[in-house]
């Protein structure tokens, strides 16, 4: 580039350098903020734009994270001067980009305006995939491509209050993601909002009218389900069950009997577990001094009334009911039908919206710790990359206790060690803070669309890297459907606004007003009692 090009793109010079930030001096006849560059306008210090910075035979280039206007000393003078943060976020080393930066620059040295061209360089590596998310907000012709093999193989965070546009995000990227032949993706639907955003190549469950059996789930989820911590006696419930749970499994699968454990997922039947208990319960021996009370006599009362409570609950009959899965070997159709080894689908929806909210906690672990396991054992799991999408997993993935400990256990584990194994976790929610650090800790990228709680803005602080500073600024303002995405399958942190998806998820807001104004008058409260009495949820939508 001729000097004189490059003399039309100065904006400034470096007055200090620190570990990751430089601060920008603005030259002083540059006085309403823009550079004409060929065509186009730029606008200079705009939050979120980028600059570059020529250091030898590369370009570094930063991200403006602060811009005002102060007092400087220039040669004994004290004058005015528009004064910029930059975030130093990458360089372009021969064409190439790479993040970081090995040689930062130093004062006095020259700021420049990246145009759209020097941006095209900086996403030349990841165009080659062909994926983007979107468009930059900033560069409304540029698209925000990425690396998709870095996005999904290594934990995904979508985060932003209700109403910033989750759905349709999540809904975007996964209609891109199922263009390919053998995606393999299970999305824990809690208000069954996506299976219209998916009428072809998905398999859609209606958990209530699916089965789950009890006897897929582990120790650990059978005992968080039927036993109460508070319980006086829980800790004998708990190891009695333990081995009586283990006994059953064994009698009914004798080819299997030397290998079974009591988190084995094989078929028992449960009503025999039952009636040992109960008889444990209530027994009385024979001694010397006459007839006397078991050792066990009262100690599961309250665990055989939870019991029988839920076996008879029919909201919990995919669990207890089953008429299909009443077997072992039941177990693998329905393993291959969730995921997708029929051929029939590339993304299985578990609509979760049927079943007491109680129980969601407990099929979200076994759905998670099933992925894990089936792809643990798998041989062939680098074939099968699985990815679970866990929608408003505040309420089941959270770090207070009042959530799943199972749940949280198992992600926390598919956090850590699932890119092992082929399964990577996406996590939804409208409140970050309270999801389990250790989950979000091991999320690579992160889609941070608006978020007002000033608790959620400053968790996110603490978990995301040193250049998205300067950049939270503006979450708070983003507009529905526009992102910050940061992470290692991107060129830089982007402030991107997301594609809308087609067709969009059932997550459109009621216009209260709109409808109050109408008064169209459709509901019948009869009708509503009957469903609820029935349970039935059912309807065209």
């Amino acid at each position: 580039m001729s000097q004189s090009a490059w003399d039309e793109k100065k904006i400034g010079v470096i007055r200090e350098v620190s570990s990751t930030t430089l601060t920008v001096v603005i030259d002083p006849h540059i006085t309403n903020l823009s550079k004409k560059i060929g065509e186009k306008i730029y606008l200079i210090g705009q939050i979120g734009s980028y600059v570059l910075v020529p250091v030898g035979k590369q370009y570094v280039i930063g991200i403006v994270s602060g811009f005002k206007k102060a007092d400087i000393n220039e040669q004994e003078k004290i004058v005015q001067r528009y004064i910029m943060t930059v975030t130093m976020v990458g360089s372009l080393k021969k064409g190439y980009f790479e993040s970081g930066v090995s040689v930062p620059p130093t004062a006095d040295m020259p700021v420049y305006v990246l145009e759209d061209k020097d941006l095209k360089v900086a996403f030349a590596t990841y165009q080659k995939f062909n994926f983007s998310i979107g468009r930059l907000s900033l560069f409304e012709n540029e698209q925000a491509y990425i690396d998709p093999n870095k996005f999904f193989g290594k934990h995904i965070a979508i985060l932003g209050s209700s109403g910033a546009g989750k759905s349709c995000t999540v809904a975007s990227i996964l209609q891109k993601a199922v263009n390919s032949a053998e995606t393999k993706i299970v999305v824990i639907d809690i208000h069954s909002e996506y299976k219209r955003a998916f009428p072809e190549g998905s398999r859609h469950f209606d958990i209530a009218g699916l089965e789950l059996p009890y006897w897929l789930m582990n120790f650990e989820e059978i005992t968080e389900m039927l036993i109460d911590p508070k319980d006086e006696n829980a800790a004998t419930q708990t190891a009695t069950l333990h081995d009586l749970i283990l006994a059953a499994k064994k009698s009914a699968n004798q080819r299997l009997a030397e290998s079974i454990t009591a988190d084995s997922p094989v078929f028992y039947d449960l009503n025999e577990v039952r009636a040992k208990i109960q008889f444990l319960d209530t027994e009385k021996i024979t001694g010397p001094s006459g007839g006397k009370e078991g050792p066990y006599f009262g100690k599961f009362a309250r665990f055989i009334v939870r019991l029988n409570t839920k076996m008879n609950d029919p909201r919990y009959a995919f669990i207890f009911k089953s008429r299909v899965c009443t077997d072992t070997e039941s177990a693998k159709a329905l393993l291959s039908m969730i995921f997708g080894l029929d051929k029939k689908s590339k993304i299985t929806i578990m609509d979760m919206s049927g079943i007491p909210f109680d129980i969601v906690n407990t099929v979200a672990a076994l759905i998670a710790r099933i992925a894990f396991d089936f792809n643990f054992w798998n041989p062939n799991r680098r074939d099968l990359p699985i990815l679970l999408v866990f929608e408003e997993a505040h309420n089941y993935l959270t770090h207070s206790g009042s959530g799943s400990k199972a749940a949280v256990r198992t992600v926390e584990r598919i956090a850590k060690e699932g890119r092992k194994y082929g399964v990577s976790c996406m996590i939804v929610s409208q409140r970050p803070s309270e999801i389990s650090e250790t989950i979000l800790s091991q999320c690579n990228s992160f889609v941070i669309l608006r978020l007002l709680n000033p608790v959620d803005q400053a968790y996110m602080r603490r978990l995301v890297p040193d250049t998205f500073s300067g950049l939270d600024a503006a979450i708070p303002t983003l507009r529905q459907g526009e992102a910050i995405v940061l992470g290692d399958s991107m060129a830089m942190p982007l402030r991107v606004q997301i594609d809308q998806p087609s067709p969009e998820p059932d997550s459109s807001d009621i216009n209260f007003y709109n409808q109050w104004k109408a008064s169209y008058g459709k509901t019948d409260a009869g009708e509503v009692m009957e469903r609820w009495w029935k349970q039935q949820r059912t309807w065209d939508m």
